[in-house]
C-alpha cells in the first residue's frame, strides 16, 4: 500500500493507506471523517488520476492490516445513498473501495430504477465500480460480488461536491 498524509480537521495530518490495484483505502478509526474538505479533494483527483490502472480484483475474504481478523461487510448511509465498506470489529478501522468512498463524500451517486431501467433496455451488463465485477443490470440492482448498489460518476454530482467542499 501506499501511504498519503493528508491534512485532519482537528489540525496535524492523518496518513491513509492506499492501494491503486486494489483501488482501496483503510481508513484508521474515525479518519475518513477527520479529512478536510481540501484532503477530499485531494484524495478524490488522486483517485481520478489511477483510474487507468490495472486491477486485482477482491479477496473473496478481507482481513484488517492490524489484528489480521477478519473484516466485516458494512453498510452505511449518506446523503448520496448507501455505501459499503469492510470493518475491523476490534475497532482498528476500515478498508473502503476508491467507488465506495466517492459515495460517501458525494461525487459519485446512485441510479434510481428508472435509470437502471433505461441502461438495462440498452446495456445487459456493467462493471461494479467498487470491484470491477460484472453485475446484469437487468435483474440485478447491486454487485453480487461485493454489495456496492449500481452508482455512476456523474458531472453534477462531481460539481455540486467539489463546491461543497
Amino acid at each position: 500500500m501506499r501511504h498519503l498524509k493528508l491534512k485532519k480537521k482537528t489540525g496535524g495530518e492523518l496518513v491513509l493507506d492506499l492501494c491503486f490495484p486494489c483501488q482501496g483505502i483503510w481508513f484508521d478509526s474515525y479518519e475518513s471523517e477527520q479529512l478536510t474538505p481540501e484532503s477530499i479533494v485531494t484524495l478524490f483527483r488522486l483517485i481520478q488520476t489511477h483510474e487507468s490502472e490495472a486491477l486485482h480484483p477482491q479477496a473473496p475474504i478481507l482481513h484488517c492490516p492490524i489484528c489480521n481478523d477478519r473484516l466485516n461487510s458494512c453498510h452505511d448511509r449518506t446523503r448520496s445513498g448507501q455505501f459499503t465498506y469492510h470493518r475491523c470489529l476490534q475497532r482498528h478501522g476500515r478498508y473502503t473501495l476508491f467507488g465506495q468512498f466517492m459515495i460517501e463524500k458525494g461525487f459519485v451517486r446512485q441510479l434510481v430504477p428508472a435509470e437502471i431501467r433505461s441502461i438495462a433496455a440498452s446495456i445487459g451488463t456493467i462493471r461494479c465500480s467498487g470491484c470491477g465485477a460484472p453485475i446484469d443490470i437487468k435483474t440485478q440492482d447491486a454487485c453480487p460480488h461485493c454489495g456496492a448498489p449500481v452508482a455512476i460518476l456523474d458531472p453534477n454530482a462531481v460539481t455540486k461536491a467539489l463546491a461543497g467542499y
